[in-house]
């Protein structure tokens, strides 16, 4: 329904072109206004189809009104009224976009019949804009991201009735026969690109994508996707229809993965990795392999650039890293409030990452669940959550597919660690806790030599019976059994990790009779250290 808005400074005719039968021709509300400003203010509030106004008014005449209309309210139709029939207004209405001008005095079957058409003129653009001409339009716009997020779907998701997925296809004019093989390219972005920053990613992404299809739509059909990962997923199939893929010989995919990789160093400045998948049926291998090929990638470190994975041949992952699991542990560091501690446990982290290449996706992951678990751990232990104890405007995010590199874990850990140390976490830092990391860093340091209940007292100028006392208030736990839980996780870190004897693990360890360590140890995890150390072995 139409909303009509007349205006005119002589309150009769104002009134008599109110009492019109407006309703008769489909005009829902009618709204009135005495001057061109006034008309201004109902505009602000209220959407207006068409405006009938005279010219003649004091302050803003109608030209004026019409003038305003066409720049801020440009879809509203306009109707002139004068008593005046000069060319010059005429020619000026028009420029103003008016839709007609009329001479007073107007019989009023002749205003509704002007308003009629003009309403039907009104009505047939709304009908345009919702056409399905102009919607095959916006679908040709939007198309990219309509395949897209198609592909994204399949890749993920997987199951699609072949129906649906065959109307979609054809609507998005995508040539990929059911049935037939199809393969992957992974294209991972590594660096370089003149070291761009921010929101110059995306056009490098774009010129990446522009650059692979002009070397790989000659032989295949491409359809493109980014990943939640940040991967470039090149879905290929071979435009032979009917052909397998080209073997992966020279002339194959290999020679144009390279290609690739070549004129992204040469035009673009910048590194990429590319993963060349196994071949499967579209669509319905088509998410088996996406994962297969994606684990693949997950384990290549992101340190590595300008790398050529064959999906078919797999790596092995490598080991966790050893500081992370080395106790005392990350929750344990913070649950004593020790923050220096806890920042050299984690550039320790992250300088075994960097030393040993250990900065793959899952390597990632494992840092950013480990801390993020610890620090849940903190804040709950608080009862509070820990976007209260890191401050509400700090950034936890802990979606690993946000981090790409190392630097930016680190930064995210830093930041937390940070926030929750000058939050309202401080309250760790009272004097039992202060004397607690004391005995804590005492037992660490001295853990190959006598760390008695009598040697902790006389290092902490306590007696022994109190210190016994407040510890186990504090803590839960006795020292003792702190002292023990600490021996065993550290032998059995340094018997995944290390070819040290057993004997000397032992010594290290404060027991000068390795049998008595080797049955301690299996009273705490089952299974005698060499039995430890083979399981490790053969798990890897």
């Amino acid at each position: 329904m139409i909303q009509l808005l007349l205006v005119d400074d002589e309150p009769m005719l104002l009134k008599s072109m109110v009492e019109n039968d407006w309703e008769s021709i489909g005009v829902a509300y009618v709204f009135q206004a005495a001057s061109g400003l006034e008309a201004v203010e109902v505009l602000k509030k209220t959407p207006i189809d068409i405006v009938v106004t005279d010219i003649r008014m004091p302050g803003m005449n109608g030209l004026q009104l019409c003038k305003h209309i066409q720049d801020h309210f440009p879809r509203t139709k306009c109707i002139l009224l004068s008593g005046y029939g000069e060319f010059e207004y005429a020619r000026q209405a028009i420029m103003y976009g008016t839709v007609n001008y009329l001479l007073k005095p107007i019989k009023d079957e002749e205003l509704m019949e002007e308003v009629s058409r003009v309403k039907t003129l009104f009505q047939e653009e709304w009908e345009h804009v919702g056409s399905l001409e102009r919607a095959r339009q916006t679908l040709h716009i939007h198309l990219p991201l309509l395949r897209s997020n198609l592909l994204n779907n399949l890749l993920t998701v997987g199951a699609m009735s072949s129906s649906s997925l065959a109307e979609r296809m054809k609507e998005y004019q995508l040539p990929f026969e059911p049935g037939m093989d199809c393969s992957f390219l992974l294209v991972r972005m590594d660096g370089g690109f003149g070291e761009s920053v921010g929101g110059d990613d995306l056009l490098y992404e774009y010129a990446v994508h522009n650059i692979a299809c002009e070397i790989l739509e000659p032989a295949y059909n491409v359809w493109y996707c980014k990943d939640a990962f940040g991967y470039l997923c090149f879905l290929l199939q071979d435009k032979g229809m009917g052909r397998s893929l080209v073997p992966r010989d020279d002339k194959g995919l290999e020679k144009l993965a390279y290609e690739l990789q070549l004129k992204v160093s040469a035009f673009l400045k910048g590194q990429v990795s590319v993963l060349i998948s196994d071949e499967g049926l579209f669509p319905d291998e088509l998410a088996l392999h996406y994962r297969k090929s994606l684990n693949e990638f997950r384990k290549v470190p992101r340190s590595d650039r300008e790398i050529m994975i064959m999906s078919g041949k797999p790596r092995v992952q490598s080991r966790s890293l050893q500081s992370l699991y080395s106790p005392p542990s990350v929750q344990q560091l913070l649950e004593a409030g020790r923050w220096g501690d806890v920042h050299n446990k984690l550039r320790e982290v992250f300088e075994e990452m960097n030393a040993k290449k250990m900065d793959t996706e899952e390597n990632m992951m494992e840092v950013i669940y480990t801390l993020m678990n610890a620090f849940l751990y903190i804040a709950h232990l608080q009862g509070k959550t820990l976007m209260e104890v890191t401050g509400l405007e700090t950034d936890v995010s802990s979606d690993p597919r946000s981090f790409n590199r190392a630097d930016q874990v680190m930064e995210w850990a830093v930041g937390v660690l940070e926030s929750m140390e000058s939050g309202s976490i401080r309250e760790f830092k009272d004097g039992k806790n202060q004397l607690i990391s004391k005995i804590h860093r005492f037992i660490e340091t001295h853990i190959a030599q006598d760390v008695s209940l009598q040697t902790i007292a006389d290092h902490v100028t306590l007696h022994p019976v109190y210190l016994s006392t407040m510890y186990k208030q504090e803590m839960k736990e006795n020292i003792s059994d702190f002292i023990m839980r600490y021996r065993m996780e550290k032998a059995a870190v340094m018997l995944s990790s290390t070819d040290i004897k057993i004997y000397e693990l032992a010594s290290q360890m404060g027991f000068q009779n390795p049998p008595y360590f080797s049955k301690l140890f299996k009273n705490y995890y089952g299974v005698t250290p060499q039995e430890y150390r083979d399981r490790y072995i053969t798990q890897s």
